[in-house]
């Protein structure tokens, strides 16, 4: 009977979940995905969010967007890679129901080979450590509180890794593994999914060292959409989240031929001619 009543409230719980009225961290809210997740977290879900970022100016412009709603929105310039400043962020005051680990980097596509030291670092560091590092911040507060979650962007590279990508490919995949795995470990008390997108309209292509195309441009989800599809999603418990058709294909390529579509995506880069990929090839 104890069981029965267990499931009940378990199955309680999980109604109760919604993303409206939270007080929400985002990570990476000075721009591209973060911020387009900031806007439309206060206004359309009437939340109080913390945006984090390393860029104060780009911060304020992102509170200066929300214009009478800007009373919604407090920011910490802080960086994600240090496990100090998400100590700092959990011990600040701010009642926080939700934590969106957004915060990325897109490494130059390039063989592994050819990646430097600091390549490395920099991109593990700000796509792996730091959503280790805010998970373990924040879970001692979320696990006893009703109506939390952590939610981790990944990337469709998660589902499916990319040549010129090893390093992005990864650190996404980890978070992927890491959020699976914590999400049955606090199964009913935190709601943690994953979110893998396809390529969205950011700025996230700026560390490129060639040209990006613009069919690149083109074939990316705006981030606007992308944010009101990934909140949508959250606010009915999805557990993953895939976002575009690039993203579901890639996602459904793998499943079906894991060896053979890695092939396949390779010759469809190889054969597009697009600067961007010289260097994989070179």
């Amino acid at each position: 009977m104890n069981g029965y009543v267990k499931l009940g409230e378990r199955l309680r719980n999980r109604k109760k979940f919604t993303l409206y009225d939270k007080n929400v961290i985002v990570t990476g809210a000075s721009g591209g995905l973060g911020r387009e997740l900031t806007l439309c977290l206060i206004k359309k879900y009437r939340c109080c969010v913390l945006g984090v970022g390393r860029n104060e100016q780009r911060l304020r412009e992102t509170a200066e967007l929300l214009g009478d709603a800007a009373d919604s929105f407090r920011f910490r310039v802080a960086d994600v890679t240090k496990r100090e400043d998400w100590r700092s962020l959990a011990a600040d005051g701010f009642d926080t129901d939700v934590l969106i680990n957004n915060a990325g980097i897109l490494p130059r596509f390039s063989q592994f080979g050819d990646y430097t030291d600091e390549e490395i670092e920099k991109g593990m560091d700000t796509n792996l450590q730091s959503v280790l590092y805010g998970c373990r911040a924040f879970l001692p507060l979320f696990k006893n509180k009703q109506g939390t979650a952590i939610i981790n962007i990944a990337s469709a590279d998660a589902l499916c890794p990319l040549v010129g990508t090893s390093v992005y490919s990864a650190g996404k995949a980890a978070v992927k593994a890491l959020s699976e795995a914590m999400r049955e470990e606090y199964r009913g008390k935190v709601y943690i999914p994953t979110v893998c997108p396809g390529f969205i309209r950011t700025d996230i292509m700026k560390g490129q060292s060639r040209a990006v195309s613009p069919l690149v441009h083109l074939a990316s989800m705006p981030a606007d959409k992308a944010a009101r599809v990934i909140l949508r999603c959250a606010n009915v418990r999805r557990s993953q989240i895939v976002l575009g058709p690039d993203a579901h294909f890639m996602s459904a390529a793998y499943r079906i031929a894991p060896v053979w579509s890695l092939r396949l995506f390779r010759v469809f880069m190889k054969a597009s001619g697009l600067e961007l990929f010289a260097d994989i090839f070179a």
